[in-house]
């Protein structure tokens, strides 16, 4: 008895240590590796100034102005969908600034971008990524109201530009942005039913 208590203790404890110590540096190493391809990718940086104008729009003006143009020109179950993706949103937001909190990961190192963005950063905190957090979950709730492959093709690739842009501008590491975008989805994918059944879709 005293060997098998003693062996999974040693199993417990051997697992604590991968977990407190041995992932989280392996995943950082990733994290800083990755970093540095990006920033040093040559094909990105004559994308430079695309990029910026991608972090921008991911602050929340590329999504408003879509909601805007469906709520001006869709129809009545057009404007359900997007008052759904906002709340849906709003909810996200939530997610991300709770677990932020709950992490406080300090954006990388060389934060300060090479580039005059012209406003502060939010908050020091690195994970998970807002933008894409949000940007995810408002692509995955269009390609779900809207099941046209172009429709998706396009939601998801300027959800995945916004996320590059925030690796390239040295604001997120890597594994920020990919948790961001898992968040995003699959808050989407548990939300979206319960809106549907709140607005009788």
């Amino acid at each position: 008895m005293g060997r098998a208590q003693g062996a999974l203790q040693k199993r417990v404890l051997g697992l604590y240590h991968y977990l407190a110590d041995v992932l989280p540096y392996m995943i950082l190493s990733w994290d800083e590796r990755y970093l540095r391809f990006v920033g040093a990718n040559r094909f990105l940086k004559k994308l430079s100034p695309a990029m910026v104008i991608a972090t921008y729009f991911g602050d929340g003006y590329l999504w408003g102005l879509v909601g805007l143009f469906i709520l001006i020109w869709g129809t009545p179950l057009d404007r359900k969908y997007v008052m759904i993706a906002f709340a849906i949103t709003m909810i996200n937001i939530a997610l991300f600034r709770f677990l932020k909190f709950v992490f406080k990961r300090t954006r990388p190192l060389y934060t300060a971008p090479p580039y005059d963005l012209g406003y502060r950063l939010l908050d020091t905190y690195s994970f998970p990524s807002g933008h894409a957090t949000t940007s995810f979950g408002i692509a995955y709730a269009l390609a779900h109201f809207y099941p046209d492959l172009h429709i998706q093709i396009a939601a998801y690739s300027a959800a995945s530009i916004i996320a590059i842009s925030r690796i390239h501008m040295a604001e997120h590491y890597p594994s920020d942005v990919i948790s961001g975008a898992l968040l995003g989805i699959l808050s989407s994918a548990f939300l979206l039913p319960i809106f549907e059944r709140i607005f009788k879709l």
